[in-house]
C-alpha cells in the first residue's frame, strides 16, 4: 500500500489538507456520517454496537483514485483490502468509539465483522464492535461517543438515515436519544484559526462529540 493510502487508513484524515483549498484548511478537515445499531442477545443484554460510516465525498474520491491505481487486483479486492487495513488500524485508536455505563468506560473490541462498500460515490465502512462483557441496560443507561480526538475528522450522525440509532432484538420499551454537543463560546473561532500544521486543543474531539443514549425500563 502506498504512503497516501497508508496514512488515510491509519488516521482517517491525513490526505485531506493536501487537497483542500486554503480557505478550508481549518479544523475539522473532513467528516464522516454515521449510524449506530445496538445489538442485544437473548438474555436482553446489550452486546455490540454495529456502525456504518460514510466518508465525505472528497475523502471518498481520494481513496477511490488511489485504489484504482492498485495493480493486478479488481476494485472489489482493493476495497476488501482497504477494509482489512482500516479494521487493523482502528484497533490502535480504540476504534474511535467510547462506551459508558454508570460513570465507567466499558471495554470493547475486537471488531467481529466488517465490510467496505460504495454508497453512490462515497466509501462506506460497516463494522460490528462488541462489548467485551454484555451488559443489562434496565437500571443504568448506556452512552457512547464516536470521535477523532484531534477533531481532524468530524463524526456526525447521518441526517439522511431514517433512524441514526436503531436497536436489534431489544427488550420491550427501550428508547434512544442523541445529546448534541455544544461548543463553548469562542471555540469554533479558535478551531477555524488553526491551519493544517496546527494542533487542536487536547481532548477537543471528545468535547465536541454527540452522545448516543440508550435507556430501557427497569425490571
Amino acid at each position: 500500500m502506498n504512503t497516501i493510502v497508508w496514512f488515510l487508513v491509519v488516521t482517517l484524515s491525513a490526505v485531506l489538507p493536501v487537497l483542500m483549498p486554503a480557505t478550508a484548511q481549518a479544523h475539522p478537515h473532513g467528516w464522516v456520517d454515521y449510524q449506530v445499531t445496538v445489538e442485544f442477545d437473548d438474555h436482553q443484554r446489550a452486546t455490540a454496537l454495529k456502525q456504518v460510516w460514510v466518508l465525505d465525498p472528497m475523502y471518498s474520491l481520494t481513496l477511490l483514485e488511489e485504489l484504482s491505481r492498485e495493480e493486478h487486483i479488481t476494485m472489489g479486492q482493493a476495497m476488501d483490502k482497504l477494509g482489512s487495513d482500516i479494521t487493523a488500524n482502528l484497533e490502535r485508536q480504540h476504534y474511535l468509539t467510547h462506551v459508558y455505563q454508570g460513570g465507567r468506560e466499558l471495554a470493547v473490541g475486537p471488531i467481529t465483522a466488517y465490510a467496505t462498500t460504495l454508497r453512490g460515490k462515497r466509501v462506506q465502512y460497516t463494522f460490528t464492535l462488541p462489548l467485551k462483557t454484555p451488559v443489562k441496560v434496565d437500571h443504568q443507561p448506556l452512552r457512547w461517543k464516536v470521535y477523532d480526538d484531534t477533531y481532524y475528522i468530524e463524526f456526525l450522525y447521518d441526517k439522511k438515515a431514517k433512524a441514526p440509532i436503531t436497536l436489534t432484538n431489544p427488550p420491550e420499551g427501550c428508547s434512544t436519544t442523541i445529546a448534541h454537543a455544544t461548543a463553548a463560546p469562542g471555540l469554533v473561532e479558535e478551531l477555524s484559526a488553526i491551519d493544517i500544521n496546527g494542533e487542536a486543543p487536547a481532548g477537543i474531539g471528545q468535547r465536541l462529540a454527540d452522545t448516543g443514549i440508550l435507556e430501557c425500563p427497569g425490571a
